[in-house]
């Protein structure tokens, strides 16, 4: 069984590959992630919605999801 943990990260500070949780609707993989314009903004889209792009200001705070690896290795040291 594999857990997650919820990170806070801002807009700025996301990865390809992150999952991000919005306040409302599933969950998203980022594939694009971008700082566009003179004020910037961050260019994200999402695996499950091609073709579209969602602007964040740089400094807006999400939450994405991430495996927690230090459960795993707790775990399988003690199966051994």
């Amino acid at each position: 069984m594999m857990s997650h943990l919820v990170r806070t990260v801002s807009a700025c500070n996301l990865r390809l590959g992150d999952i991000v949780i919005p306040e409302r609707g599933p969950r998203h993989r980022v594939t694009m992630h971008r700082i566009e314009g003179s004020h910037p903004v961050i260019a994200v889209q999402f695996a499950d919605i091609p073709g579209a792009t969602t602007y964040y200001p740089p400094n807006l705070l999400l939450f994405i999801e991430e495996p927690d690896q230090q459960a795993g290795r707790s775990r399988s040291a003690s199966q051994s």
